[in-house]
């Protein structure tokens, strides 16, 4: 006769160790892994939906063409006509004006003479500045470099105003 054997020593192991609390919370998370995994696969076909919906919508806005009735497109015409002319009319004006003022300046610059007595005060207190500079160092003044620089900036100098002098007669010669 075959014996019965007892399993309910192995039994309750198997129940103590299914309560541990590490097995608890490995369940749980495979519990939480299998809803994510759902859920992931749902949001996966939401996006695939979405993306189809999109392709097809953006499909149909090329197709769509803007509808204006012929009375909108007529005002708006109008609309654009009269902003046209009115900034045509501003242009027009500001030409006529500049040249009013060219006209009476009669080929010359003018300034009002604020603005001359500061550039002369200007040019007085740069003189003095580079004066004393040379009265200051005078050691440097038996620098040969110094005067070939000096005889260089006077040559360029006198070349420009001949030039404007000489360019200026030509461009006012009478025809």
């Amino acid at each position: 006769m075959k014996k019965k054997f007892d399993f309910s020593a192995e039994m309750s192991e198997v129940e103590s160790i299914k309560t541990t609390p590490k097995n608890e919370y490995l369940e749980e998370e495979k519990r939480l892994l299998d809803v994510n995994a759902k859920e992931l696969a749902c949001l996966n076909n939401n996006v695939y939906k979405l993306r189809t919906e999109v392709e097809n919508l953006s499909g149909s806005i090329r197709e769509c063409k803007p509808i204006i009735s012929e009375e909108m497109h007529k005002l708006a015409v109008e609309f654009g006509a009269t902003l046209l002319c009115n900034f045509l009319g501003q242009i027009e004006s500001k030409c006529k004006e500049a040249e009013r003022r060219m006209k009476k300046a009669d080929n010359a610059i003018h300034i009002p003479a604020t603005a001359f007595y500061i550039t002369i005060i200007i040019l007085v207190a740069f003189s003095s500045f580079f004066a004393s500079i040379i009265i200051a160092n005078v050691e440097i003044l038996h620098s040969a470099l110094i005067w070939k620089a000096a005889l260089w900036t006077i040559l360029i100098a006198t070349a420009g105003i001949t030039i404007m002098i000489l360019l200026s007669k030509v461009l006012n010669k009478p025809k």
